[in-house]
């Protein structure tokens, strides 16, 4: 347990980040930042949109091919492309044709690195995702821990009702090296 939580937080933190408090600055939060390029689809999401915004990334990167490139999605989209039927009017959907042109094993999903959903004008429910590819072999983001994790033991906090409070600390250090290999597309539109 303690375990799956330390890596929910560090997935946030490396991605959301705020660059205070002890944060690194985040891929996504700090995208400005870093000079990654930050795309605003602003319309509805569907197969066509995944696959301009892959194609413009590819022209931008040592990218040659569609399975080249690596996608970050929140399961809401995931849940939206899947619930859509192909524009052609086959039984095929959005989401089973983004997997075939990108591989199964390039999609990540995450409800911890990518902010939540927002809702309100001018689109009604809207996400992001982020796009990314090594050239070389070389990744465009690093993410270091150093040392072990520092377990605090609370035995007081809790004790009145019999409760044991553990805080486990790491240092994680970001860095992004390759920031023209990222791109954070935002304004995913899902609407009904």
């Amino acid at each position: 347990m303690l375990l799956s939580d330390m890596s929910q937080e560090m997935d946030r933190a490396v991605f959301l980040g705020t660059g205070a408090d002890g944060q690194p600055l985040g891929v996504v939060s700090g995208a400005a930042t870093y000079g990654i390029t930050e795309t605003a689809v602003d319309t509805q999401v569907r197969y066509k949109v995944i696959t301009d915004a892959v194609a413009r990334f590819m022209n931008r990167n040592a990218a040659s091919k569609p399975s080249d490139v690596r996608a970050l999605f929140r399961p809401e989209l995931w849940s939206y492309l899947d619930s859509l039927v192909a524009n052609d009017g086959g039984t095929v959907f959005d989401w089973d044709r983004v997997l075939r042109t990108l591989g199964a094993g390039n999609i990540a999903m995450s409800h911890e690195a990518l902010a939540d959903p927002v809702a309100g004008p001018p689109l009604e429910f809207s996400t992001s995702a982020l796009l990314t590819t090594s050239a070389g072999g070389v990744a465009p983001v690093f993410a270091g821990t150093w040392g072990s994790v520092d377990l605090i033991r609370d035995v007081f906090s809790d004790a009145q009702s019999g409760g044991l409070r553990l805080t486990a600390l790491a240092t994680v250090d970001l860095t992004v090296a390759r920031p023209d290999q990222l791109e954070v597309l935002t304004g995913l539109a899902m609407t009904e």
